[in-house]
């Protein structure tokens, strides 16, 4: 008889008992303290006629001892998840301090707030903003003057060309600098300075002090400095 037939004999007698306690294992899933149960009891009550024969009890041996290493593989891989979880809560700690961008270039206008703008410069330039609307149209041009290497922060007024107060809703920020010699310096828009690291079932996620929420995995660059 082997460990399949003698499983499905125990699963036939205990079904004719009444329900006196709850089902222990609703999935009715072995592990393997239940195959070496089934093992040791169909060695046990083996027909003596016709023992289990060698080759099949060295199968079922190497099935038992399977079981156990894959069961055993299982808790090394939850262990490893464990503590390279502990690990990127570690390394996302880092970031607090830095400023950080996502490569966005967008801001949002709701009436009278208007999300401020920061960016990062390589080195010192005059610096020029081109905003546009959701439509592509250019609808205001600022310029900076000569700046410090380093990262910055200005507010737009929400006004356009002409004075008039633009309508609330999406806009993209682009930024030009030169330097003293005119050649174009790397500038890049980010998305403040974090300020607190928040973690959850969904990831890791930076909080700055323009209190945007920006996830770990959204990061493009990170930078050190003062505004």
């Amino acid at each position: 008889m082997d460990v399949a037939s003698l499983a499905n004999q125990t699963n036939a007698l205990e079904s004719t008992k009444t329900n006196e306690k709850a089902v222990e294992n609703p999935k009715a899933i072995l592990g393997k303290d239940d195959f070496l149960k089934l093992l040791v009891a169909q060695l046990k009550y083996q027909d003596p006629l016709n023992p289990l024969k060698n080759d099949e009890f060295v199968q079922e041996n190497t099935m038992f001892s399977q079981l156990e290493q894959l069961t055993n593989m299982n808790k090394s891989i939850n262990n490893m998840s464990s503590n390279f979880s502990q690990s990127d809560k570690g390394y996302a700690a880092i970031y607090l301090g830095k400023y950080i961008s996502t490569g966005s270039n967008d801001i949002t206008v709701n009436g009278s707030s208007i999300e401020p703008v920061s960016f990062n410069l390589t080195e010192n330039a005059d610096v020029k903003v081109s905003i546009s609307n959701s439509k592509g149209e250019n609808v205001a041009n600022i310029s900076l003057g000569l700046l410090d290497k380093g990262p910055h922060q200005f507010k737009w007024d929400g006004k356009d060309n002409k004075g008039n107060r633009v309508d609330s809703g999406q806009y993209s920020v682009i930024l030009f600098a030169r330097n003293e010699n005119g050649q174009y310096v790397q500038v890049e828009k980010n998305a403040g300075k974090v300020v607190s690291v928040q973690f959850s079932k969904d990831g890791t996620t930076f909080v700055t002090d323009q209190n945007k929420k920006v996830k770990l995995q959204d990061v493009k660059s990170v930078f050190e400095g003062s505004v």
